[in-house]
């Protein structure tokens, strides 16, 4: 059973979802880029709001591939009490050594880490499997240019299917992301992801960076369900 993330930017976005929470509560601060990341202090106020209502997740920024910088944030943002830390991971000619170095901080952890690639900035590696040994719980594919363009307008159904299914292989969770819309939801069920994650599709315009709306999660909810 497909499950979903909806991402939050603020304790009243957290609130307004109260009446439709998703599997996972994701937060992050969208105008800081693609897995911009939300202050700590907030995301501690979200977790205590949400209180084993539902999982949480908070991503740590948009961060060089360099394993010091990410495992201080990934610290940091673990304190917060959330139940998944998520990581971005660019083309970098360091990535490879960055997720190497990274697997103490990641075994060390009390809460799982969640790695996110990026359809539209493609890796020149595979790296699922260097996840896996790395101590990764988990993969999940987004788009990091937010510009209308969705998911779909850069893998297709095939190229979704074969990331799915080598995510699984390794007995990790994956999701899938990136302006997903509503009528994309069935297409995209199908796949077997364990989870799809939502933001623009819950807001004014599908514009990630304005309102969230209760009516558009309860849609997405709904579709989901």
């Amino acid at each position: 059973m497909t499950k979903w993330l909806a991402s939050v930017q603020s304790l009243a976005e957290a609130q307004t979802l109260l009446p439709a929470l998703p599997d996972i509560l994701d937060m992050k601060d969208p105008s800081k880029g693609a897995l911009g990341a939300l202050n700590v202090e907030i995301v501690t106020e979200i977790v205590a709001l949400i209180n084993g209502r539902c999982q949480t997740s908070a991503t740590i920024g948009d961060l060089p591939m360099q394993a010091d910088i990410i495992s201080s944030a990934m610290n940091a943002m673990a304190r917060s009490g959330v139940d998944y830390v998520k990581i971005g991971l660019f083309p970098d000619e360091g990535l490879v050594q960055c997720i190497t170095d990274l697997k103490s901080t990641v075994e060390a952890l009390d809460i799982p880490v969640i790695a996110v690639m990026f359809a539209d900035k493609a890796l020149k590696v595979d790296v699922v499997s260097l996840l896996k040994e790395s101590g990764f719980h988990g993969v999940m594919v987004d788009t990091a240019i937010k510009n209308g363009q969705h998911l779909l307008d850069h893998w297709d159904s095939s190229e979704l299917k074969a990331f799915v299914s080598s995510v699984n292989q390794k007995n990790m969770l994956c999701g899938l992301a990136g302006a997903l819309r509503v009528e994309n939801i069935e297409t995209l069920k199908s796949l077997n992801a364990d989870y799809l994650g939502f933001r623009s599709a819950l807001c004014n315009q599908q514009q990630r960076t304005s309102k969230l709306q209760l009516s558009l999660a309860e849609q997405v909810q709904n579709m989901i369900q």
